[in-house]
């Protein structure tokens, strides 16, 4: 049926010369030329009913980034809306393809072997080789590619891999999980009808890792599941992908249900408009048709079927430009959050569970969709493990009076920047286009020339004029930037000297330095903290997570351990404390650049509550599974 979806779309749009182009069914069209959009409405029309049947309500009918970017593509050369197919948000999940192995973003790139191809392809075999697997011997995974299908063998069964999610960090470290649909003995398929994480990871810097092997090989390490297996002994041990993630990872889902064995099994939206080539869209439950996989256009803007039917109608989609500011932010908190549904906390994203529906864009607040499950450092307000959307909100940014921030003053979600978050690279200030970026200070400066700064510096004297023409205006940017910092201008340089994130948004969110993500308090974390909260295991503090702990290693009168750490899981050694109470001396009570005072401020309110889990190699939180990974 998928194949007919295809063929009746090429020839409904070759015909008419409307949506050809040079990819198999994607337009490159301007959102100025009218004319195509009867030919792409006709399309979707026929194709909903093809797919749904003539019970498609189009109000509330997920279709596709491909029908929004047949007409939104403004005439310029590097159109952010097109762009949309680089970044991360249009492959967080990908099937692997040996047509694209080894290619970044679009396929599988474990290669411990150095060959020309991913190891799948090369079928390697755990048993030959010695890795995190050794004590799973001789029923350590193998990996292959069966007509066509990547597959991991564990002893007696082969498991298909259904997608496989990733992640690149700004390091340019890639990380690939790859989640399987396992054999079963009690299903009508002889597999599970849900998709759940496989042991098998992989990491660019350091190679192959087992992924919570417990859930695959019992107290003896012999293999959990044999050919009698049943589906009760997977839900009870693996990390369900339909529960847990898909949510947060495809575009709309209709529903997520638990079937009569068990499983939670979501149902995602029919893809009817794609590139037969793109890994991004792919057959996920397993149904026989493809469904819109990742975080596409209508992640953010709703469902997209009644504005393009109504011609493009704007009253029919959302706009997050034109939602309040709490509005526009929830759009990105949807996923950007450690969070489970309500009322119970069983599925992991926003979702309500007596009504069986996802949050949406514009349809109401997003904490009427969830409970929290945020993990938080022991002042609970700074985040071990939330996913920025929760920190953001503990901020004075949102509520600004003078100027209420949005997620997207900094970040771009269509764009494919040089950096994995997609912080903005270009700011409009007034009149004013400024190129921005984060290690140079122009990225903050771009809002905060004219004021900020604080007693200690004139934020006044930097004008827009001035971020516009950084390189000419360095160093008299660099000499009121250092009177706030206390410290000289090098934020380009490894160690970021005074750039404004090492302060402000320290990279909290552990266990592993390296691979830590910011902050978003933006709260210049005093040592203090880490003082306060020793009977918790202590919490990092911005001078020592950003710099002093992490990059330099300080040399301390009575220090136990000497100071470079990778770990920033704990901050209760004797050295912490050594260094804090240095520190102190600078930032703290009687600090004799920064005179603060924390310990009425902070809060272990709720903190006690937080929980998380540990395996072989690192932690999840709770719910989504998101792994914060520890060195080997």
């Amino acid at each position: 049926m998928l194949r007919r979806f295809v063929v009746v779309l090429l020839a409904v749009t070759v015909a008419g010369s409307a949506l050809a182009g040079t990819h198999l069914v994607r337009s490159h069209l301007s959102a100025k030329v009218t004319a195509n959009v009867p030919a792409v409405v006709a399309t979707l029309r026929a194709n909903l009913v093809a797919a749904y049947g003539s019970q498609a309500a189009p109000n509330v009918t997920y279709i596709g980034s491909e029908y929004c970017l047949a007409c939104h593509r403004p005439g310029n050369a590097a159109p952010d809306e097109m762009s949309w197919h680089g970044t991360q948000h249009a492959a967080a999940y990908i099937r692997p393809m040996t047509l694209w192995t080894l290619v970044a973003g679009k396929g599988v790139l474990a290669n411990s072997l150095g060959k020309s191809t991913d190891d799948f392809m090369q079928g390697l075999d755990f048993n030959t080789i010695s890795s995190p697997f050794d004590a799973y011997k001789p029923n350590a995974p193998k990996l292959s590619v069966k007509n066509g299908t990547y597959t991991i063998t564990i002893g007696q069964l082969d498991l298909p891999v259904v997608a496989m999610k990733q992640w690149r960090f700004d390091t340019g470290v890639w990380e690939e999980l790859f989640a399987v649909r396992i054999p079963v003995s009690d299903s009508p398929t002889g597999k599970t009808d849900a998709v759940y994480s496989s042991p098998v990871f992989w990491a660019s810097d350091t190679g192959w890792q087992a992924y919570t092997p417990e859930a695959y090989y019992d107290s003896n390490n012999q293999p959990r599941y044999t050919t009698s297996a049943t589906t009760a002994a997977v839900v009870a041990n693996c990390e369900s992908h339909d529960q847990n993630c898909v949510g947060c990872h495809a575009t709309g889902i209709r529903s997520v249900t638990q079937n009569s064995r068990g499983e939670w099994v979501s149902k995602a939206y029919v893809a009817t408009l794609y590139n037969a080539d793109d890994p991004g869209y792919f057959d996920y439950n397993g149904d026989g048709t493809v469904q819109i996989m990742n975080i596409g256009c209508e992640s953010c803007h709703g469902p997209g079927a009644a504005h393009v039917l109504g011609g493009g109608d704007p009253a029919k989609i959302v706009n997050p430009d034109k939602l309040d500011t709490q509005g526009a932010n929830d759009v990105c908190g949807q996923c950007h959050s450690v969070i489970a549904s309500t009322p119970n906390g069983t599925i992991g994203w926003p979702y309500n569970e007596t009504t069986q529906q996802s949050w949406t864009p514009g349809s109401g607040p997003l904490s009427a969709f969830y409970t929290d499950a945020e993990v938080w450092w022991p002042d609970g307000k700074t985040g071990e493990d939330t996913s920025q959307y929760p920190e953001f909100y503990k901020s004075s940014k949102p509520t600004n009076p003078y100027h209420p921030v949005r997620c997207t003053d900094c970040h771009n979600p269509m764009s494919t920047t040089s950096n994995s978050a997609q912080v903005l690279d270009r700011v409009q200030n007034g009149t004013v286009t400024l190129t921005t970026h984060v290690n140079d200070d122009t990225l903050c400066l771009s809002c905060h020339a004219t004021h900020g700064g604080g007693t200690s510096a004139d934020f006044t004297k930097i004008t827009v004029a001035m971020v516009a023409d950084y390189a000419n205006n360095r160093d008299a940017i660099g000499s009121i930037v250092s009177a706030h910092t206390n410290h000289p201008y090098g934020p380009e340089r490894i160690m970021g000297l005074s750039r404004c994130t090492q302060c402000h948004m320290a990279k909290t969110q552990g266990p592993d330095a390296a691979l830590a993500l910011h902050g978003h308090t933006f709260e210049a974390i005093s040592p203090q903290k880490t003082l306060l909260y020793q009977a918790q295991g202590g919490m990092p503090n911005s001078c020592a997570l950003s710099c002093h702990a992490t990059l330099i290693n300080a040399s301390l009168v009575g220090s136990a351990t000497p100071g470079l750490t990778s770990d920033i899981s704990t901050w209760n050694k004797q050295y912490d404390q050594d260094l804090a109470n240095a520190l102190l001396k600078y930032y703290g009570p009687n600090g004799v650049w920064w005179k603060v005072d924390v310990s009425t401020v902070g809060t272990a309110s709720g903190a006690a509550a937080d929980s998380v889990s540990f395996s072989s190699t690192g932690r999840t939180h709770p719910r989504c599974g998101r792994r914060l990974r520890k060195q080997p």
